[in-house]
């Protein structure tokens, strides 16, 4: 494990050495997502907490059992009855 240290400064600004960056893959305009627990900071990258999801997103829809064919379908009707009641005049 690597270990890298961040100095806060007065407006609560902290810059993050180059190395850490290039050894978690990110650059400049990249977000972050901080958790605490236990008196404990832990940041993750947005797009790792966006694919994070995503995995489990796709684990739920496997134990389902739904067909992904079925589960399109009801989308689309979903989608088709929320237009017609909120873009056609009844």
């Amino acid at each position: 494990m690597k270990t890298f240290t961040l100095n806060i400064r007065p407006k609560r600004q902290a810059t993050f050495p180059e190395r850490l960056l290039q050894e978690v893959g990110l650059k400049v305009g990249d977000k972050l997502t901080a958790q605490v627990k236990n008196n404990e900071i832990t940041l993750k990258p947005q797009k790792q907490v966006a694919l994070d999801a995503l995995k489990e997103i796709q684990r739920l829809v496997k134990e389902s059992g739904i067909p992904e064919k079925e589960m399109q379908d009801n989308l689309n009707k979903i989608r088709q009855n929320f237009y017609e009641k909120r873009y056609t005049k009844a």
